[in-house]
């Protein structure tokens, strides 16, 4: 797990709140810029020698990074040569090749920032094959015949009927 960047003002922030001082006087000593509630936070955790460790990882709440630039370049080279690959397989890739398991949605976010998208199943140039049929069964119907306003066949052609 990743130490916090500001690992040396939390240690500050501590010393001086356990030596008695206030919170806000423990906070100018430590240039932080933290809230009231942040710092009795991390007072709580140093106290307690289990979770004494947290007050000085990461605002991940001690969840490591997944998609490092090594993963993340592979992520985007593999993505690129393979495009019709669902994401779960790419899940299933990264898990085999660098042991990290990062969750479909947040593989889909990386693509989307990447620029990088999926060729669905059934969609032939960003069309499904259900708008590709309809739009060939409008092609084939007669072009004299009157139309309604989404340019379907009116229920009424002309015909009266009593």
């Amino acid at each position: 797990m990743k130490d916090h960047p500001e690992r040396k003002g939390r240690l500050q922030l501590l010393e001086a709140m356990f030596a008695g001082h206030s919170w806000q006087e423990a906070l100018a000593l430590s240039q932080l810029h933290i809230s009231r509630s942040t710092a009795y936070r991390l007072r709580q955790l140093a106290r307690d020698e289990d979770k004494a460790e947290l007050a000085f990882l990461d605002d991940r709440h001690g969840h490591p990074y997944k998609l490092l630039e090594p993963a993340r370049t592979w992520l985007a080279e593999f993505c690129t040569t393979h495009p019709q690959l669902a994401s779960s397989r790419v899940q299933a890739e990264l898990k085999t090749t660098f042991g990290v398991t990062v969750s479909v949605s947040q593989i889909n976010r990386v693509r989307a920032k990447l620029g990088i998208s999926t060729q669905r199943r059934g969609q032939i140039q960003g069309h499904t094959k259900k708008t590709v049929k309809a739009k060939d069964a409008r092609e084939q119907q007669p072009s004299s015949a009157p139309r309604g306003k989404r340019g379907e066949l009116d229920a009424c052609d002309g015909n009266e009927s009593a």
